[in-house]
């Protein structure tokens, strides 16, 4: 279609006429008040020219050096709280859950991706609360948990096969590792290899989402008006963009909830998540559209990581042999090597807890505790200083705050799982990363401990049995891991090479006899 310089001048005219009408509307409610510090705004904009598209976390927390822990910034003119500490984060988001709880709306994720039935971006409210119960009855509760332990003795023996016979291919072991255990436990869905199309689907679904921008401060949030601009518009790519995406994020969730359906129709069902929530909603006549689309949004929320924190333990231990040393000394002492470790060994190996702590601090899979923002939902005075009502809350858990805090951690930039050993238990627990990476109040994250014990048990089995090393050159020169993260809501290494090796000929006849069994 041809563009006609009439049309752009209307959608400009139409862009700049709003953009003074939002200018000459900003809230008014935190005049007088003393607001948090933060960098100075510019006209109309506010901060966002500072808001860095890439390592956001890191420039935030290089604000706290100027600013302290508590910054006020604004996206043009939506008011952003950022959380540079332990304390602050913990005093709101989870002392006062009851008005930081909730989510910017967003029109982007909502009403044009079609993330509405997402608890993830859900608002705070009895929708919210209905998935928010399904999710924690099916990944939080530990006699549920404990019917998982078959799914999860299969999926690490298959991880473990893949280190045996293809260990150049880790990264794609890892994932398939972490889609496997929720596919399954959600749909009833095995997968043997990364590049299912359930897997795929999921994939796609989240690159697209995670490149649309933070919720509720995407330039269509800011300006809902933009979604009417057409996609011929120069400019306006962000528009060709979201055509496209929304018909990922259906599929992804539509295509494996009615694959449980069909099998529930011929009889193949197995059980899964899903499947428990279709039977519910039948015998007790809630079975509506929307009832329907809240199982799939609820469901298609769980797939959410590529095995990041696993990917995070193999590049540590390929650049800190000594920490995989004493892990595979404690293994050894207590339970031997005639056995793989499970979940029932957990309190005999302080050293590998110390040691997966020390992977979750190290690079946390999530650079903020939630990738997406809080919202407060009333005016709050917390300091000394006001948060205005619909402030966006990001708490940030990467560099200089949380996990990487001086204060907190010594020497944060050293891979060092013995920092925990040589806390008392009171300290080692107020400092135990797992009280921050999952998230704060009530929007921590439901599945947290299935996510737990699947890390805690490939960590284990897999510094069993194998080692772990730097891979050589052509010239037998060490190849050193360039200790790189990927920016944006999931962080995780960058690709990488290591060599991954079994211990002994004693230990690949133990993990033959475990495949066998298991597989």
């Amino acid at each position: 279609m041809a563009l006609q310089f009439h049309d752009v001048a209307v959608v400009l005219t139409i862009i700049f006429a709003v953009v003074l009408w939002h200018y000459g509307n900003r809230p008014s409610h935190v005049k007088g008040k003393k607001l948090p510090p933060g960098p100075r705004p510019l006209f109309f904009i506010g901060n966002s020219h500072q808001f860095s598209p890439t390592y956001l976390q890191q420039q935030l927390a290089q604000w706290k050096l100027k600013y302290g822990d508590i910054i006020y910034a604004t996206i043009f003119q939506k008011p952003v709280i950022i959380l540079n500490s332990v304390q602050s984060a913990q005093d709101l988001l989870d002392k006062k859950s009851s008005i930081y709880s909730d989510r910017p709306h967003t029109i982007l994720y909502d009403q044009i991706l079609g993330w509405v039935a997402d608890m993830a971006f859900m608002e705070y409210g009895e929708r919210w609360k209905k998935h928010r119960k399904w999710a924690q009855s099916a990944y939080n509760d530990k006699a549920t948990l404990k019917t998982y332990r078959p799914i999860q003795t299969r999926e690490v023996c298959a991880l473990l096969s893949g280190f045996l016979n293809t260990p150049d291919k880790f990264h794609t072991h890892i994932k398939r590792y972490v889609a496997a255990l929720i596919m399954e436990t959600a749909y009833g869905h095995s997968i043997s290899t990364a590049d299912d199309e359930y897997v795929r689907m999921a994939d796609e679904a989240l690159v697209v989402t995670t490149e649309a921008g933070i919720p509720g401060a995407t330039t269509i949030d800011i300006f809902p008006i933009l979604r009417y601009v057409p996609p011929w518009v120069p400019g306006a790519s962000f528009m060709r963009h979201v055509a496209k995406a929304r018909p990922l994020v259906e599929a992804a969730a539509d295509i494996p909830y009615l694959s449980v359906k069909e099998s529930m129709a011929n009889g193949t069902a197995k059980p899964s998540f899903v499947l428990s929530l279709i039977k519910d909603a039948i015998a007790t006549g809630k079975m509506t559209k929307d009832h329907e689309d809240d199982i799939k949004g609820c469901a298609g929320v769980l797939y959410g990581g590529k095995g990041s924190v696993l990917l995070t333990f193999v590049v540590a231990m390929t650049l800190f042999p000594n920490a995989l040393q004493k892990a595979q000394e404690e293994l050894d002492r207590v339970v031997g090597r005639h056995r793989l470790p499970d979940l029932e060994d957990r309190e005999s190996l302080p050293y590998i807890d110390s040691l997966i702590k020390e992977v979750y601090r190290y690079v946390p899979p999530c650079p903020w505790t939630s990738p997406i923002p809080h919202r407060v939902m009333e005016d709050d005075d917390y300091r000394g200083y006001h948060n205005p009502k619909g402030s966006m809350i990001l708490p940030n858990i990467w560099y200089l705050y949380m996990m990487r805090d001086p204060a907190m951690f010594i020497d944060p930039e050293k891979f060092w799982p013995e920092r925990f050993q040589e806390m008392s238990i009171n300290e080692a627990q107020q400092k135990n990363p797992s009280n921050f990476i999952f998230g704060f109040g009530r929007r921590i994250c439901p599945g947290r401990h299935f996510a737990d014990e699947n890390i805690w048990l490939a960590i284990a089995c897999t510094a069993s049995l194998f080692n772990i090393q730097k891979a050589r050159d052509i010239y037998g020169r060490n190849i050193i891991p360039d200790v790189a993260f990927s920016s944006g809501f999931v962080s995780h290494p960058k690709r990488f090479e290591c060599e991954i090796r079994p211990r002994s000929e004693d230990a690949t006849k133990l993990l033959l006899g475990y495949i066998n069994t298991a597989l």
